[in-house]
């Protein structure tokens, strides 16, 4: 007699079995689990160069003006001969007009100061340092010296003393005080004829530091055009 219950299990046992490979059949072809997974890369998106503009650096060059005194030129229009007398400084007499005056020496003279146009100053242009002439309603009226080669007819000059001075011209010279703090000694002419002109020297209180020549009253004051 058959035993069906037997059949039964083991038919059972043969069903579970297929049916358990089946399912691993299924899991293989799912990949198994998650631990297994590669992780797919995202490509990254595609991120355009920057371009970094070069800096540029300007510089700014400041042009500056230096304003001198033009070099002497030429000839100098006086020199160690010249001298110095009331009415003049070698062939320049005051009361000239400047272009006879540059005339008369062959030269002719810069400006230093035109501010004014009444009075203002020149120099020799071709020299030598120390020479100013103060021009005055259009006439040369003054000149002015610290030139210590440059004196007087007589021989006086900057560098020599208030003593030497009267040596020279005894009781035609007064002293008073100066605004410069020293003395002027001021030179008066004996004749009538040059009553009105003047020759002045400044001191520190015993040597000569600069003297001057000119008409009244022009040549009074210690600043030209003042």
């Amino acid at each position: 007699m058959v035993d069906f219950s037997r059949s039964r299990v083991r038919a059972s046992r043969w069903f579970n079995t297929v049916l358990f490979s089946a399912a691993l059949v299924v899991l293989a072809a799912c990949g198994g689990d998650d631990s297994d997974a590669t992780v797919g890369t995202v490509p990254p998106a595609s991120i355009a160069p920057t371009t970094v503009a070069p800096t540029t650096t300007t510089t700014t060059t400041i042009a500056t003006t230096t304003t001198t005194e033009p070099d002497f030129e030429g000839t100098p229009e006086f020199d160690t001969n010249s001298s110095v007398s009331t009415v003049g400084i070698d062939a320049v007499t005051f009361g000239m007009t400047l272009a006879r005056a540059e005339s008369a020496v062959a030269g002719s003279f810069v400006a230093v100061d035109v501010a004014n146009q009444e009075c203002y100053l020149v120099r020799p242009a071709g020299g030598p340092n120390g020479v100013l002439l103060t021009v005055t309603a259009g006439t040369v009226e003054r000149v002015d010296i610290t030139n210590p080669d440059i004196t007087t007819r007589s021989g006086a000059g900057v560098g020599m003393s208030e003593d030497g001075l009267y040596s020279l011209f005894g009781d035609n010279l007064t002293t008073e005080s100066s605004d410069t703090g020293g003395n002027r000694v001021v030179f008066t002419p004996s004749d009538a004829a040059d009553a009105e002109f003047r020759v002045i020297f400044e001191t520190d209180g015993s040597v000569v530091t600069s003297f001057r020549s000119g008409r009244l009253p022009q040549v009074d004051s210690t600043t030209p055009c003042s």
